[in-house]
């Protein structure tokens, strides 16, 4: 290459560093920057021009052509790389190979996440130092990411509550084993717990514009909403339901015969004493322009309500459902709890539930279709067994009608067949106890009970999520299969390992 060639490929480069720093330090494109970019241009050329023969003899030299060839694999396999990890960061996808599905999020939660219109900010509140707080974050951010997959609105934000005071304290934080809070729309929730559960419960909470009012009769020996110490009462219930921003309120339909204007859902549990003429025509004309209502009655004491339930085409059997259990004895019955394990898989309110899951009733009555009503639609979401029976009494005598019986109803349509009238949603259920303080939490009573309230409210984002259990398989074997799974593999494999390994040692020795 000659000395003016060069010259002239240094001057090229020293224009093209000028205009750089000059567009960098002014922050805009100004005229010195096109003459540096033309001095570029033309010395550039000055360079090929006057050396056009070295440089055509040095690109037909074979070393070059190879060189060049690599050179361009190397660059397709970078710009390859480039792209798949764009894509890779643009379009996740993942595979969860557990039973139980533990690692991916329920269709709820998926569907919540994608209708955010808005920034969610999620909070994690820590302090340094505190025992399980790293843990804790990592558990948080492994959660979160399964969310933020679904959605670019999810903004995460780790604060450490001694260096962002003025955070902590809006927030109300003054501790740091690990609090969370969400914002959306300055509409806030808080949660502790880490789980897909908690948080898609508070994601729907923060995400609901206006709390839905649910009302409890009162005035005919109801179940206490407001009794949280006794086993039979329903302040847990209560409480549940306001954790979900539900307003609770009582209704004593006995001194004023109207349904409040807010009333999204009304709640009859369990009642003892008879409901007034005047009570069932105002709950009539509620179910007439689309009210939702959930009744819950004991077997034996339907208080009157017998002449809603006739007319949803339901017939209260007024008996016990007991399950039948296999002992030592033979065959018996359960006087324990009875087991509802048959779920409606096409309802929304127990789709979530599996076919291995449970409710739990005290003593429930069952339900029949009977003389339904055209436009009234009768789905059996909880039923029990084949192999339940039926007794008049708690005075078990005997063996009774054995069958599958329906324990809770879902009834909705049109409220006498009148076209005319708005569609009504309403919950049945053969038992009141099962809504206690005992009994709410145990197996899926709860979700039972907050998903038919969801469906009643008409808010279908309520449906609560089932926890995901760990699932272990087991290998269940009798005495014989284990005795061959002994002698057929477990002794005669290591055995055979053992003895092929020598063999090869020996060969290999005496080669």
């Amino acid at each position: 290459m000659s000395k003016l060639g060069k010259i002239s490929f240094l001057f090229a480069g020293i224009s093209l560093v000028a205009m750089t720093i000059t567009r960098y330090l002014l922050g805009e494109w100004v005229p010195f920057c096109w003459l540096s970019l033309g001095m570029a241009v033309l010395f550039l050329i000055v360079g090929l021009m006057k050396d056009r023969s070295f440089f055509k003899e040095f690109f037909t030299m074979k070393t070059t052509k190879e060189g060049m060839s690599m050179g361009v694999l190397i660059l397709l396999t970078l710009v390859l790389l480039i792209v798949v990890n764009y894509i890779g960061v643009r379009h996740t996808k993942t595979w969860d190979f557990s039973l139980a599905q533990s690692n991916t999020l329920s269709e709820q939660s998926v569907k919540l996440v994608k209708s955010l219109d808005s920034d969610l900010k999620v909070y994690f509140f820590y302090k340094k130092g505190v025992e399980g707080n790293e843990e804790n974050r990592r558990l948080f951010r492994e959660l979160i990411k399964k969310y933020q997959d679904q959605s670019a609105k999810i903004q995460l934000d780790f604060v450490e509550v001694n260096e962002r005071p003025d955070l902590s304290q809006e927030f109300g934080v003054d501790k740091g084993s690990g609090v969370v809070f969400l914002d959306y729309k300055g509409r806030r929730n808080r949660i502790e717990k880490i789980d897909e559960q908690d948080f898609t419960s508070a994601l729907v909470k923060v995400t609901r514009e206006k709390s839905k009012t649910i009302y409890f009769t009162v005035g005919h020996g109801e179940k206490n909403i407001n009794d949280n110490k006794e086993g039979l009462g329903l302040g847990s219930l209560k409480s549940l339901l306001e954790n979900n921003r539900y307003l609770v309120k009582e209704l004593p339909l006995i001194q004023n015969p109207k349904i409040p204007a807010d009333a999204d859902v009304i709640v009859i549990a369990g009642p003892v004493q008879g409901f007034q003429g005047f009570e069932i025509e105002a709950l009539e004309n509620y179910l007439k322009s689309g009210g939702s209502l959930f009744l819950a009655i004991e077997s034996q004491n339907s208080a009157g309500l017998e002449k809603l339930t006739s007319k949803m085409g339901l017939q209260l059997g007024n008996n016990y459902i007991l399950n039948q259990v296999e002992t030592v004895m033979g065959r018996g019955i359960n006087q324990g709890p009875t087991l509802g394990v048959i779920f409606s898989m096409n309802n929304k309110i127990t789709k979530p539930f599996g076919r291995s899951e449970a409710t739990l009733f005290r003593y429930p009555q069952s339900l029949k279709k009977v003389d339904i009503v055209k436009g009234i639609v009768v789905d059996e979401l909880v039923s029990t067994a084949p192999n339940a029976m039926a007794f008049p009494s708690m005075q078990v005598k005997g063996e009774g009608p054995e069958d599958t019986y329906a324990l809770v109803d879902e009834v909705s349509g049109k409220w006498g067949g009148d076209e005319g009238a708005k569609d009504f949603a309403a919950i049945v259920a053969g038992d009141v106890d099962f809504l206690t303080n005992q009994m709410l939490y145990q197996n899926l009573n709860r979700d039972l009970v907050l998903n038919s309230i969801a469906a009643l409210a008409k808010e279908e984002n309520l449906i609560s999520i089932t926890p995901k259990e760990p699932m272990a398989t087991q290998m269940l074997m009798t005495e014989t299969k284990f005795g061959v799974f002994l002698f057929a593999f477990i002794i005669p494999l290591p055995i055979l390992l053992l003895g092929t390994s020598i063999g090869l040692w020996l060969r290999r020795r005496n080669a």
